[in-house]
Order: structure tokens, then sequence, then C-alpha cells
């Protein structure tokens, strides 16, 4: 059983060092997991560049292991088990767990924020936060869970069905998600905006039928043109940017739903809320993943995961070692000139 684990660490804005922690044995209702593969997020990204704060802890959660080790109390999980993380920690008690909505849970921690999170060779969570890979899925795709479990949350919210034209804002990662979100919940007909050549290309691959402008008044041409009267189901994956969301809402047809998911790194402010107004628009604020009824955004997420296993190998871009953590901040801070999707550490 280690007792020590390398670890990365912020130190600072723009700074990054590797550390020695200390990683005891888990408790009841705990497993300890060797980390094979974690994603470069762009919170991370955010929290590297002083924009949000930088706990005393390892960043990464989209992370994805072996176990190693189980606590007492803990059955159906054996040691050497592949699985993924939901990096969720919460009480199960209050009104917010107990309606399937745990990511509202007042007590709720964050790997890498409450705890140590995946940018490290072991992990320690709680066993109900790790889910099973499908033996199709690599570690590096099954990573990928996370930030598609986003995707389809955000998907679940505004009902995403067959009946719906989808407009995707952005293409980064969460972007793509959304596109392939909408599709593996059955979305007839789902379009993209992409500043990028090769982001455009990944969301084709994912399911997009096109590409467009992110400029506000060309996409509404376009618009015209492949989904006459406008999108059905706007996913905003751009982020707290007054532009993404008014563009949102001008393009939206009438009676749309609109899901807000993009990082908040700053107010949205001046912006003309009349489209929702007179246009009947519904707004769904898209925090994370959870749960409605008895079904899981990160089980669903699992599943369009072992559905097209290869298809999610083309989104992983670029691979380093956890020795290589500063390489990999780098090349993903830099997506114009390294023309990265996803940036994976591979500890």
């Amino acid at each position: 059983m280690p007792r020590q684990s390398v670890a990365a660490l912020f130190d600072g804005p723009g700074r990054l060092k590797l550390s020695e922690i200390q990683i005891p044995d888990p408790g009841p209702g705990e497993v300890l997991l060797q980390v094979m593969a974690c994603g470069v997020c762009g919170s991370d990204l955010h929290q590297l560049e002083g924009r949000w704060e930088q706990p005393p802890f390892a960043p990464g959660h989209e992370v994805a292991g072996t176990i190693t080790a189980v606590g007492a109390g803990v059955t159906g999980l054996e040691i050497g088990a592949r699985m993924c993380v939901e990096p969720f920690i919460y009480c199960g008690r209050c009104r917010y767990c107990l309606s399937g909505r745990y990511f509202q849970c007042p007590q709720m921690g964050f790997l890498t924020l409450t705890a140590h999170g995946g940018f490290c060779r072991y992990l320690l969570t709680p066993a109900y936060s790790v889910y099973r890979l499908s033996d199709n899925v690599s570690f590096e795709v099954g990573a990928l869970a996370e930030p598609l479990a986003v995707a389809v949350h955000a998907a679940r919210l505004v009902a995403v069905t067959a009946a719906d034209g989808v407009l995707v804002l952005g293409a980064g990662t969460i972007g793509l998600m959304c596109v392939a979100a909408a599709r593996h919940l059955g979305a007839r007909r789902v379009f993209v905006t992409a500043r990028h050549a090769h982001q455009a290309e990944a969301a084709l691959i994912l399911g997009a039928e096109a590409a467009l402008s992110t400029e506000t008044e060309q996409l509404r041409a376009q618009l015209q043109r492949v989904l006459p009267g406008g999108p059905d189901v706007v996913l905003e994956a751009v982020g707290s940017q007054a532009r993404a969301l008014q563009q949102a809402v001008e393009v939206a047809g009438k009676l749309g739903r609109i899901a807000l998911m993009g990082g908040n790194t700053g107010p949205m402010n001046g912006i003309d809320f009349a489209p929702v107004i007179s246009k009947e628009l519904s707004l769904y604020g898209s925090g994370c993943y959870s749960q409605f009824g008895t079904s899981r955004d990160f089980s669903i997420a699992l599943d369009a995961l072992a559905a097209a296993p290869d298809t999610f190998e083309r989104l992983i871009t670029h691979r380093f070692d956890l020795a290589q953590v500063r390489e990999a901040f780098a090349v993903a801070l830099d997506k114009n000139r390294s023309r990265a999707l996803k940036v994976v550490v591979c500890p």
C-alpha cells in the first residue's frame, strides 16, 4: 500500500510544482485508485492562471483508474477493477441528495477543491463516486465521462428529444460533448458553432451536421437555411461573456429552451432579455451532473462512451506523463497552436 504519492500542485498564478503527498488507507466507504488517466479541464486552466482559487489540493477531476484498496463496508468493488470517478462528495441525506440533485448539497465537496484530485498517482474517493468502465473503453476515454456527463445533464434539463433541432454554441470540450450528448439522446439534427477548423472537424465526427459561424448575423442567416424558425434547443458552452448568452437568446426559435453551462469567469452585463419575453424562451442554468429519477447523468455518459469508444478516442490528441504536467497544461492553454482537443495526463 503506497504511503507517498507524487502530485501536481498549484504554486501561484501560472505555476505548477510536483510534490510528495501522504495518501492514507481508505476509510469506511472509501476506495483507493491508482490513477491511469486524468484530463486537463478548462477549470484547471482558470485555476492555473489565477482566475479561480488555487486550493492546496492536486487538481484534476476527469479521472479514470484501477482500484488498489477498499475500505470497510465497501462491497461489489474488487481490487483491479477499472473505474472512472464522479468527483463529488455529498451527504446523501439532505433534500437535494434525496431528490437525486446532489450537486446542490450544502455539504458538497469536490475533488481538487476539498480533496486531492487526479493529477496524482493515487486517489482516495468515496466508493459511491466510482463507476465501472466497459471493457471496450480505455482509461483515457473513460476520463471523458466527466465532461460528457456535464453535457448529458444540460441536454436532459432541456429535455432534448427526437423532435428537436439543436444548436451548440462553442466547440471546446464541453461543446463537443454537447454534440455527442444531444445525438445520444436522439436529437434529429445537431449543429455547432466553432472558431477553429480542428474543433469543427471533431464536432462532425461526433455527429454534428455542420459547423456554423460564431458571428451572430452570419449564424442567423445560416440557421435560416438549415433550421428555419431557429433551433428548438440551444446548449450554450462558451462562457460568461455577454455575447454568448445574448447570441443564444437572439438565435433561439420561438418557445426554445436554452441551457447555460459555460464557465463563469466574469459578470454577464448588458444583456437584452427582450427576446426571452417575446419568444417565450425557457432558460435553464446547468451547473453539473446529478440524477433524474433513477438514472444518473454519469451512467448515461458511460453508455455513450461504450457505444462508440473509437469515436471518442479520436478526441484524445495529447498524452503526457505526470512528470510532464506543466507541458500538458501549456499545450491545453495554447489550443490554437497545438490544435489540442483533449489533453490527458497518464500518471
